[in-house]
């Protein structure tokens, strides 16, 4: 893998990285400032996406890049 798409593969990894926490953050949130119905399924949703970006995330970080 030439330097520039490493370099790219890298930014992906650090974006994924603060979309997952920036996740997180709103489903802790969700889970702390509200409260009735609906906020803890929203909350749980919102920490499933999270779950998600963060299983991408971990291929990406698989990725074999000496090829």
């Amino acid at each position: 893998m030439d330097a520039y798409s490493q370099n790219e593969l890298n930014a992906i990894r650090r974006e994924l990285a603060g979309i997952i926490n920036e996740l997180e953050s709103i489903s802790t949130q969700l889970r702390r400032d509200f409260s009735g119905i609906g906020s803890e399924q929203c909350a749980t949703v919102v920490s499933n996406v999270a779950n998600q970006y963060r299983y991408v995330k971990k291929k990406l970080d698989y990725i074999d890049t000496s090829k």
